[in-house]
Parts: C-alpha cells; sequence; structure tokens
C-alpha cells in the first residue's frame, strides 16, 4: 500500500523547475529551493 506524505516548502526558487518522465508516465520535478532559515543541532556542539 503506498502512503501519502505531506511537505510545505517556504522560500524561492533558484530557477524553473526540470520536470522528467519516469516508466508509467510518472512526473518527477527536481528544483533548487533557497531559504532564510537556519538550524544548529545541538548534539552537534
Amino acid at each position: 500500500m503506498r502512503g501519502v506524505n505531506k511537505v510545505i516548502l517556504i522560500g524561492n526558487l533558484g530557477r524553473d523547475p526540470d520536470v522528467q518522465f519516469l516508466e508509467g508516465n510518472i512526473a518527477v520535478a527536481k528544483f533548487s529551493l533557497a531559504t532564510t532559515e537556519t538550524f544548529k543541532d545541538r548534539a552537534a556542539s
């Protein structure tokens, strides 16, 4: 059984998405995303 994942990405696209089609006519899009958010892993200090 396939699951559904929901992701919300907020930022600016670096360039137009690159859409390719896999076997079975499945579309896959690749894109770059720029954000201003930062994250520091406290355990890695």
